[in-house]
């Protein structure tokens, strides 16, 4: 073999070995290295894709932010700040002392929710009807946000007493999860009351009470005499009396005096019902 074609030969190999081994290392090696890059370029671009959809609908988001702190802000509503039963019955002792009643606390339970929670409990107490129906009035219309279910009311059946009645509730007040809303030492308390005026508990046609205070009574007395805004009377025990208009008499009051005509009008309310009596002077 001649020099030139052996060196040929060995020039050939090493080509071959080159071109093998760049093949090889480029395929083994290399390929997969770009495989796993491009697979990060792509997910830089994801992520890069997400971050610019983000950064193009934050002024969206901040002005939506805005808008919703303003509207909590100037909400006329709000929550308890924990689910402390101590905080409802704190605010519900406040309540009572605007308008004067005696009730007892009872918590029931404790819910939670995904932004809320609620606590249940349990009211009872007494009081007079109008005072009752003012202290449900102010929690319902209070700035916490509470929940009245289940109202009993029960007339107090007490010897010549009308107006009390025992009552029973069940009460949902809900609290702040979150911490939307700023914190606050005590809720607003509403002003608003009941404009119920009638106790429908209070009977019409009751008992007509004694005259323990041994008051003239108008029916069993006379009318003696009459003069500037002064009547005379002997009563039922045969005293004299000198009344002027508005004063007490048993069941009711002197209403009016006409001297002009003679007599004398008295306003009685005999158990609910409602009577003007009228006596003239005797001649």
């Amino acid at each position: 073999m001649s020099y030139a074609l052996r060196n040929s030969l060995i020039l050939i190999v090493v080509l071959l070995l080159l071109s093998g081994g760049g093949y090889l290392f480029i395929y083994l090696y290399q390929l997969p290295q770009i495989e796993d890059l491009q697979e990060q370029i792509e997910r830089h671009q994801a992520t890069y894709d997400e971050k610019n959809e983000i950064v193009e609908a934050l002024p969206a988001l901040e002005e939506q932010y805005q808008s919703s702190k303003e509207f909590i802000e100037n909400f006329d509503k709000t929550l308890f700040k924990t689910n402390n039963p101590d905080r409802v019955y704190r605010f519900l002792t406040i309540l009572s002392d605007t308008d004067p009643i005696e009730f007892n606390f009872t918590f029931v339970d404790s819910t939670s929710a995904e932004r809320y929670g609620i606590l249940d409990s349990e009211i009872a107490g007494s009081g007079r009807y109008t005072s009752v129906l003012n202290f449900i009035t102010r929690i319902e219309n209070s700035e916490p946000v509470q929940k009245v279910r289940d109202i009993v009311l029960v007339p107090v059946n007490e010897s010549g007493e009308f107006n009390n009645v025992s009552f029973t509730f069940n009460l949902s007040s809900y609290y702040d999860k979150m911490n939307f809303f700023e914190p606050r030492n005590t809720p607003g308390i509403s002003d608003r009351i009941s404009l119920a005026s009638h106790n429908p508990f209070f009977p019409l046609i009751r008992n007509v009470r004694p005259n323990t205070e041994n008051l003239l009574n108008v029916e069993n007395s006379q009318l003696v005499g009459i003069g500037n805004n002064v009547i005379y009377m002997v009563d039922q025990n045969g005293s004299m009396h000198t009344l002027n208009e508005g004063d007490r008499v048993y069941l009711g009051r002197l209403q009016t005096i006409n001297i002009n005509e003679g007599y004398a009008k008295f306003r009685l309310n005999k158990g609910g019902i409602v009577e003007i009596v009228t006596l003239e002077v005797e001649r």
